[in-house]
């Protein structure tokens, strides 16, 4: 055996198999170092990102009426003065049932009109050959792109003479119109990817040209639709810039003229109230993302890439 090795040695095999085990354990310490700097980079992201959530959590809990009564101490959670009597305070010594009942039949009604008439539109400008197809989309493109709120004082005016202010029907309407305008390019780019042959084979199965459509293209479409309907419910659901205007009646207040009407101190904001109501309100929101995760993952990779 001695000889085996002293042979392997006077060769050059012997000089070979050391210095490849010599890369070999340099590029493992190399990978072992790339390794460990990405797991910090990532537990640094990860902190970043969920410390706002953190800190908002602690604030609600908190009795303190304003952010500069804080410091690093109270960023820990093992203070005796946590409490949940902002949560407690919201639900039972206000309407807030009454706010999520409005804000709920505001926000159901709107993005069910606003997604029905998304899906007919966005169908339509897929695959129908539509008289000044390409300028009505430019024009919806050019409507995404400026912002909602600019929309509320001629909203106001023209509600006001029609005597809509103060009522659901004012608010659904511009809700409804908002969701149309990008949910149809939404549905419009997920259905361009879809390929004709079902919509022609369900045609020789028997199925009208719109049967074939709403049969088999919309059940196809369910990722973008379920997307649309998300995003939908999310716009009015947050709103206060129209809702703020538009309503004036404590009994049609929505969740978020709710938040700003009980945390809406007399000299500052009280940011524990605020905390703990956007908690809440963000609640639904979560539940809505849990369930339709896959949904939004696959209608964002696939109605986003044209």
């Amino acid at each position: 055996m001695q000889n085996i090795d002293e042979t392997v040695k006077k060769t050059g095999f012997g000089k070979k198999y050391e210095n490849t085990t010599k890369l070999n354990t340099h590029y493992r310490r190399i990978r072992r170092i790339k390794l460990g700097i990405s797991y910090l980079l990532l537990t640094a992201i990860c902190i970043y990102s969920i410390f706002p959530i953190y800190y908002i959590f602690l604030t609600s809990l908190s009795p303190l009426a304003n952010l500069t009564s804080t410091n690093f101490s109270t960023l820990l959670p093992f203070h005796d003065y946590y409490s949940f009597n902002n949560y407690y305070g919201i639900i039972f010594k206000n309407p807030f049932p009454l706010w999520l009942e409005n804000t709920l039949i505001l926000t159901t009604t709107s993005t069910l009109i606003g997604v029905g008439l998304s899906i007919t539109t966005g169908i339509a400008f897929s695959r129908y050959r539509i008289p000044g197809k390409r300028a009505l989309l430019y024009m919806l493109l050019v409507l995404s792109m400026f912002p909602f709120t600019i929309m509320v004082i001629p909203f106001y005016f023209m509600f006001s003479q029609l005597h809509l202010l103060d009522t659901y029907i004012g608010l659904i309407i511009p809700y409804s119109a908002g969701a149309v305008i990008f949910s149809s390019w939404l549905i419009k780019n997920y259905v361009d990817n879809l390929p004709r042959d079902y919509e022609e084979a369900a045609t020789l199965d028997g199925y009208s040209r719109t049967g074939a459509l709403f049969r088999v293209l919309v059940p196809m479409a369910k990722p973008a639709i379920l997307l649309a309907v998300v995003l939908a419910f999310m716009g009015p659901y947050t709103d206060y810039a129209l809702a703020g205007q538009f309503i004036t009646s404590t009994k049609l207040y929505t969740m978020a003229i709710g938040m700003y009407y009980i945390s809406q101190g007399t000299i500052t904001v009280n940011y524990g109230v605020y905390s703990a109501f956007a908690i809440l309100m963000g609640i639904p929101i979560f539940i809505l993302f849990f369930f339709f995760q896959k949904y939004i993952v696959a209608g964002f990779s696939i109605a986003t890439y044209k």
